[in-house]
């Protein structure tokens, strides 16, 4: 699987013009092929309860794994889904 992007979001950092979703939306649009992927870390689950709502409501054929912590965020890597 090769990360096409990475990109940390901190909730005591997202204030500003641009949303935490916002942001995570922008990066997860990258994604083109099916060896592709991004790596997302987070410190507010509700971001992550966010995306995942977008992806099915949107029908996008990507998958969202966690893969743990790293050190007080969750990180989780999108992937698209290729039959």
């Amino acid at each position: 699987m090769k990360i096409i992007d990475k990109v940390k979001i901190d909730r005591t950092e997202s204030c500003g013009s641009r949303s935490p979703l916002g942001i995570i939306l922008d990066t997860i649009k990258k994604i083109k092929e099916c060896d592709e992927s991004v790596e997302i870390l987070l410190n507010d689950y509700d971001w992550l309860l966010g995306l995942r709502y977008i992806i099915q409501i949107n029908e996008m054929p990507l998958k969202i794994v966690e893969k743990g912590k790293e050190d007080t965020f969750l990180k989780i890597e999108v992937i698209k889904e290729c039959i």
